[in-house]
């Protein structure tokens, strides 16, 4: 059966309050806990249905994943093992939930920089060491890209918890071009990942009109929490689908998505249409020859052009024509430094 995160992350939690025997545990507690748990890796709270719930609970007490758990209700109301040492991390699993811990495992390791998911982590990690004493292995089967040594991610913890939690932060920041760092406070809007560097999308409290700013982690020396500037949400930013329109991190609130024109050639067309440059790239036409003319809609800025650049010769830019000749102004400095 299919296994995800978020519901390894419930049973998990589920397991660790069943554990506790100082409190007694209603269908609610277990609930809040459960939504508690993943709004720590989701940035945002969507509350655990009864449904959802009770589907966690019988499928922890079925042996589709070989728990049989002995969980019981005393007095119509409290949840709790039957046997008070009883808990999935020391029980044997069948194949099916081995393989299907191993594939949630695989995706959860990559997780373990979020302090905010310790305790979940702490159990998983059981989980891993139960899998790797079953198969004799412990040789993972995913390797998801990172940057090993990444500096700025200790700030990934405190920065993530001021967002979900809508606090300023006091932020002192030194960019590449300045030749040393300032202090200021902003309102945090969001983490955003962009092939392997993070980034913070806030506003600066200074700001005299709305607008976004955007800070490497990496170029973050320290950062804290603010008492004295009160968080200010902005109304013309938002989280779920400011980007929607944008290659990389680099856009402004003002900024309005154009129609890019791109023709690719032969040798790169398969690899265009499988990996798409943008989620509104459509192909507009294909050519005898074997290659193709898509069109996205996104804004225009400098991750746009290092990803066209990146193909060399294979993409020529069409339109719109200002858009082209930045393009085509980084191809001839290029150019001249090799013609050298």
């Amino acid at each position: 059966m299919p296994l995800n995160r978020a519901t390894l992350i419930r049973i998990s939690t589920i397991d660790r309050c069943l554990q506790n025997h100082y409190r007694r545990w209603t269908i609610n507690d277990l609930i809040d806990a459960c939504t508690e748990a993943l709004a720590e890796y989701e940035g945002r709270s969507n509350p655990v249905s009864r449904r959802t719930f009770q589907n966690d609970l019988a499928l922890m007490r079925s042996d589709r994943l070989g728990y049989n758990a002995p969980i019981v209700v005393r007095d119509n109301k409290y949840y709790e093992y039957e046997d008070p040492d009883f808990s999935i991390t020391h029980l044997p699993l069948n194949n099916e939930g081995l393989d299907a811990l191993n594939s949630a495992l695989d995706i959860l390791r990559q997780l373990q920089g979020f302090p905010q998911l310790a305790s979940s982590i702490d159990i998983i990690s059981k989980l891993n060491e139960q899998i790797s004493r079953h198969t004799g292995t412990s040789v993972p089967a995913m390797d998801m890209e990172h940057v090993v040594g990444y500096r700025g991610a200790e700030h990934i913890g405190t920065i993530y918890e001021a967002v979900r939690k809508q606090r300023t932060l006091t932020v002192e920041y030194r960019s590449f071009k300045a030749r040393q760092s300032d202090t200021f406070a902003v309102y945090p809007y969001l983490l955003k990942e962009y092939r392997n560097r993070w980034f913070l999308i806030c506003e600066k409290a200074s700001n005299r009109v709305p607008q976004v700013n955007i800070l490497a982690l990496d170029r973050i020396l320290a950062v804290k929490e603010d008492r004295e500037h009160p968080f200010k949400r902005c109304v013309d930013f938002d989280p779920e689908h400011f980007f929607d329109d944008t290659v990389g991190v680099t856009r402004q609130i003002g900024d309005r998505p154009r129609r890019v024109v791109l023709k690719v050639d032969r040798d790169q067309a398969p690899y265009v249409e499988t990996k798409p440059f943008h989620s509104s790239q459509k192909v507009e036409q294909r050519f005898r020859n074997g290659g193709i003319q898509i069109s996205l809609r996104v804004v225009l800025n400098n991750e746009l052009i290092r990803l066209i650049l990146g193909f060399g010769g294979h993409v020529e830019v069409i339109a719109p024509p200002e858009f082209r000749e930045r393009v085509a102004e980084s191809v001839r400095i290029a150019a001249a430094r090799y013609s050298k």
